[in-house]
């Protein structure tokens, strides 16, 4: 059981479950538009995309060992469990597809409940998790990241809650989608030569190092200015700038990232970039739910 766990890298879970909570957060706040949420709907969409990155996670390692992507070579927290031997990779694919499979039943329940939007978001849900290896080997990972925890995950929590579209919480989710896209560049960036090695091709290469450096600056600042300009209009209540008490970690991984010049300097840089993507966006799922109450 600890090797599966393991294999699954639960460390990089908040990169899905924080965007639910935080809409889950969003629809409790905005009792005026939402009065009636479907609860045990917004629960059980928040697990499909655990599951659903889950999967992505298993899948994306398999074809990782064949490109040779992953080996001892790298640094941080690489997930060696394929290498190491410790799982045969069929295994892993397998359990993969279990996991996705898990994910997709899920979806199609959710789809009688809530409506076909759900399948829609589900069908790219499924796409982005069984081929996003070949996003990642094109330099498409980040988009790819961002369209799916960014955006795709809110709006869907959002529409299960309230059985309606609402594209405005993406003026949110924004935010925490930008922290997310650093936990990959991070690990990209970290990563370059030896992904150079295995023949594939990331934006982190493309950019180079001075130039991976300013983006994941950019995106960091970035998130919190997209939370405060929200505030500024409305759309979140002012205890929102709470997820200020989270600049610090923020400041830090942003000195790390522009002082490195021996990637190993970087290697737990993802690590703690999703650090950040959890407390800043329980922060900010706290104000949501706190805001009512006062």
């Amino acid at each position: 059981m600890n090797k599966w766990i393991i294999a699954v890298r639960p460390w990089s879970l908040p990169a899905s479950v924080m965007p639910a909570i935080i809409a889950i957060g969003y629809v409790f706040f905005r009792n005026d538009l939402f009065p009636e949420p479907d609860w045990i709907a917004g629960v059980a969409s928040l697990i499909g995309a655990a599951l659903f990155q889950c999967a992505g996670n298993l899948i994306s390692d398999y074809y990782d060992f064949r490109h040779g992507v992953d080996s001892h070579e790298n640094l941080g927290q690489t997930n060696l469990t394929i290498v190491d031997g410790v799982l045969k990779p069929s295994m892993v694919l397998t359990f993969g597809f279990v996991m996705l499979a898990a994910g997709v039943a899920l979806g199609l329940w959710l789809t009688v409940r809530c409506g076909l939007p759900v399948l829609y978001m589900g069908i790219m849900g499924t796409a982005f998790a069984v081929f996003y290896y070949r996003f990642k080997f094109s330099a498409l990972g980040d988009v790819v990241i961002f369209i799916t925890f960014g955006l795709l995950i809110s709006l869907g929590t959002v529409y299960t809650l309230t059985h309606s579209v609402f594209f405005s919480i993406w003026m949110i989710s924004a935010a925490p989608g930008f922290l997310i896209v650093d936990i990959l560049h991070a690990n990209n960036t970290r990563d370059r030569h030896t992904d150079r090695n295995a023949g594939i091709r990331t934006f982190a290469m493309i950019i180079g190092l001075k130039s991976s450096r300013i983006y994941y600056c950019t995106l960091a600042i970035g998130s919190y200015l997209i939370i405060i300009a929200d505030v500024a209009t409305g759309l979140l209540p002012w205890l929102s700038l709470i997820v200020l008490l989270s600049l610090p970690i923020a400041i830090k991984n942003i000195r790390s990232m522009s002082k490195c010049k021996d990637m190993a300097e970087i290697a737990a840089l993802d690590g703690e970039s999703a650090k950040l993507v959890m407390i800043f966006s329980l922060l900010l799922a706290a104000s949501c739910f706190i805001s009512p109450l006062l």
